[in-house]
């Protein structure tokens, strides 16, 4: 699914850019689409001076710090430290690499480019598109197994009884692998496909030293391919159809391109109606997904056969402020959900559970009762209610042991909930519900600690930074440089007084491009232009700039002085340390080799630096 963009100058224009010079749709696509125009539709931004602000689509936190300069064409997130211009943007927020982002951009900007213009693209080599491919082949042959082979109809008669329609089946281009040793495995090979290539991606096995003996992962099961959020298949799920076929699904392999933590079943399909609704269904199933698809629930998406992670959820937090559990309504079902639940607060994102009567799951529903399922979508709880009466329903309100389970199973929820409002609110009602003193019910919120190997602790699903880390985290050498940038006539008072191994290597290479630019004759630029530098070290240089104009604001020249003095002592002082530690460990080194001559000649140079002569 591709983001529409609202730019009415964009629409019904092309132009074929060759992929062969790199630079050239690049800036094309940047001359064309501008950064606030691209990040607004996944940020709701404001207008902060000359900047635009809003909460960044990257972590969750209350106070935007996630800022973009129309100016710079740049967006950044001074807490979390990521963003960039518009590719490395949709990177970090599609989850994507520059070749897709790349492309994902030509096609908003209506830029067509020659690689991807042709229906069947030519071999490049590359590893990924080759499996991209392998896995489209597959799906048509499974999908024609559906559809044409007598095996194939009985599925189909299966998959009608369960409640999907023709219309479904092959919007999601469900298929069936035949019960074969090889079938599928050799219908590729004819394809053009080679055998290793066929093994690296799953789709066949072998068990042997060799690559003789090679059979299908998957024989006799009903086929879902699993897209990626660009839309291209990456992976497949594999349903048993047989009672007594083990395990009822197999699911490919992690590869170069699937890492199921990263992909949600539908997402490519349900993205537009995610973004929309803000509000996002997660199911358990790939049935689920489609049968909800089906009645209209189109925002409905599923792990690919394991739990709720939270790279799915960040995935999922631009585009959504609510999630809604369409879970099993059995013990694993509740565990998924819990986790679910706490996994979200890392986010920001409020958490409703959709209750499905008589213990169903959403595609049983879905059959039974058809577009009712939207009902139950409108009628979801709050997680926390949803809990609360669960916890009483299952152990009730009769001895001290009931009590104390449910209190103990609340509590971690205390530890999630942002609103002293609704703390407070479920503080009374347990001590009324419990026959409890509600000082009782504090004292044991505030001595209550989560196991250390909870999920909350290890993915930071409770918060107490509590603010901007991002002057924590940026390197004095950054700063120098970014205040050389905005400050040029004053930066160049400081050029003799750093030496370029104070920097980084991505840092060194802004520093001497600077001191090439202050070597021009005549330079009196007001601020340097970041256009001019090497394209390689361009968007770094324009990060640092943006970062210092956004700290220091209107900062004198006279305290810019002062502040590049305090940086150049500094960053001499800490290379002086790391010189001395460096000496230090040789000098180490051939006290050990017993080395008389260089030992000799590491004291004095030490000697020289403990005095203060470099």
């Amino acid at each position: 699914m591709r983001h529409g963009l609202p730019l009415a100058m964009l629409s019904g224009y092309k132009k074929v850019l060759s992929f062969d010079f790199f630079m050239n749709p690049t800036q094309e696509i940047k001359d064309r689409l501008r950064i606030e125009d691209l990040v607004g539709q996944y940020v709701q931004l404001k207008k902060v001076g000359r900047s635009l602000k809003g909460l960044c689509p990257f972590h969750a936190e209350k106070t935007p710090s996630f800022i973009v300069s129309p100016e710079r064409q740049i967006a950044y997130c001074f807490g979390c430290n990521k963003g960039g211009d518009i590719f490395s943007f949709i990177q970090e927020v599609e989850g994507i690499d520059f070749p897709d982002a790349l492309k994902m951009l030509a096609e908003k900007t209506g830029i067509e480019l020659e690689e991807y213009k042709s229906d069947r693209p030519k071999v490049t080599g590359d590893a990924k598109q080759q499996l991209f491919k392998v896995y489209e082949a597959a799906a048509d042959f499974f999908e024609r197994q559906l559809k044409d082979s007598e095996e194939g109809k009985k599925v189909m008669d299966y998959l009608h009884r369960r409640g999907l329609t023709d219309e479904s089946i092959f919007k999601f281009r469900v298929g069936f692998s035949p019960d074969s040793f090889d079938a599928t495995y050799t219908y590729l090979l004819k394809k053009g496909f080679t055998k290793s290539q066929l093994v690296s991606c799953g789709i066949a096995m072998t068990k042997e030293t060799t690559v003789d003996k090679i059979y299908d992962r998957f024989r006799g099961r009903l086929m879902f391919p699993i897209r990626d959020n660009l839309g291209r298949i990456v992976a497949f799920g594999g349903r048993a159809l047989k009672k007594d076929q083990d395990p009822k699904y197999v699911n490919s392999s992690e590869s170069p391109i699937y890492h199921k933590s990263n992909v949600l079943y539908g997402f490519s399909d349900a993205k537009a109606a995610i973004k929309e609704k803000k509000e996002v269904i997660i199911a358990e199933g790939y049935f689920d997904v489609i049968a909800a698809h089906q009645v209209g629930a189109v925002n409905t998406v599923a792990p690919c056969g394991t739990a709720l992670a939270a790279s799915q959820l960040r995935l999922l937090n631009p585009f959504a402020d609510t999630v809604i559990l369409a879970f099993d309504n059995d013990i694993a079902g509740q565990e998924a959900a819990n986790r679910a639940y706490e996994l979200a607060q890392e986010f920001d994102m409020s958490v409703r559970m959709l209750v499905i009567p008589d213990g169903k799951d959403p595609a049983d529903y879905v059959r039974d009762h058809g577009g009712g399922f939207n009902d139950l979508v409108k009628n979801a709880k709050p997680y926390a209610e949803f809990f609360y009466t669960r916890l009483f329903d299952v152990y009730g309100m009769d001895g001290i042991a009931a009590k104390k389970k449910i209190l103990q199973e609340f509590l971690p929820f205390f530890g999630y909930m942002k609103s002293s409002i609704e703390k407070d609110e479920y503080v009374r009602r347990l001590a009324l519900d419990l026959d409890l003193k509600e000082v009782k019910i504090y004292d044991e919120i505030k001595n209550y600690k989560l196991p250390d190997y909870h999920p909350a602790r290890s993915h930071g699903s409770i918060d107490t930074s509590g603010g901007n880390n991002y002057v924590a985290k940026t390197p004095a050498e950054e700063i120098f440089l970014g205040l050389l940038i905005e400050f040029p006539r004053i930066g160049k008072l400081f050029l003799e007084k750093v030496d370029e191994n104070y920097f980084s290597d991505d840092l060194k290479a802004i520093y001497k491009a600077l001191v090439d630019q202050y070597n021009i004759d005549g330079f009196e630029a007001v601020k340097v232009v970041i256009s001019d530098l090497p394209h390689e070290i361009r968007e770094k240089a324009a990060l640092i700039s943006f970062y210092v104009s956004e700290k220091y604001g209107e900062i004198s020249e006279m305290d810019t002085e002062k502040e590049l003095k305090i940086l150049t002592a500094g960053m001499s002082r800490k290379w002086l340390d790391q010189k001395k530690r460096d000496l230090q460990k040789r000098l180490y080194e051939a006290e050990k080799l017993q080395d008389k001559v260089l030992c000799d000649q590491l004291i004095k140079e030490l000697n020289r630096l403990n005095t203060g002569v470099v």
